[in-house]
């Protein structure tokens, strides 16, 4: 399992961070990172073997985690009860993630990229159409 690489977006008074792109700059890695462990032949197949891979997984979670929290701004949840249930799905899922690579227990982790991954396919079913709007983050006038 590759290592997920810790990205920084910027977001200042001049920029506008664009859905899309917080998705496949931070989200698509980390998720994918995740997936793979977590994917129901990873047992066999995929499971992380050595204490870099599990940490690789445990970061790729902590990342998914902390991306929720910004999914759960207002500028994007814009008070849709829907997608903040999702954005805390998410969130419970990753820390489930987390610490079940920290055990180094693919069974757990298997459950919890379950939750992971119903979340976003739920949230993606609702607004995938949607999410092409610009919006600032974090910008303080």
């Amino acid at each position: 399992v590759p290592p997920v690489a810790h990205m920084a977006v910027p977001v200042d008074d001049e920029s506008a961070l664009i859905l899309p792109d917080l998705m496949d700059l931070v989200v698509d890695p980390a998720a994918g990172v995740l997936f793979a462990a977590a994917d129901q032949h990873a047992w066999t197949d995929l499971e992380p073997r050595t204490d870099e891979a599990w940490q690789a997984v445990t970061d790729a979670a902590a990342q998914l985690g902390q991306t929720s929290k910004t999914l759960a701004d207002p500028a994007l949840a814009r008070g849709r009860a829907d997608w903040l249930q999702w954005a805390d799905a998410m969130r419970e899922g990753a820390a489930t993630a987390a610490a079940a690579a920290r055990r180094h227990d693919p069974r757990s982790l298997f459950a919890a990229g379950a939750q992971v991954r119903a979340s976003c396919q739920a949230c993606h079913a609702r607004y995938a159409t949607q999410v092409a709007e610009p919006v600032a983050l974090g910008v303080r006038r």
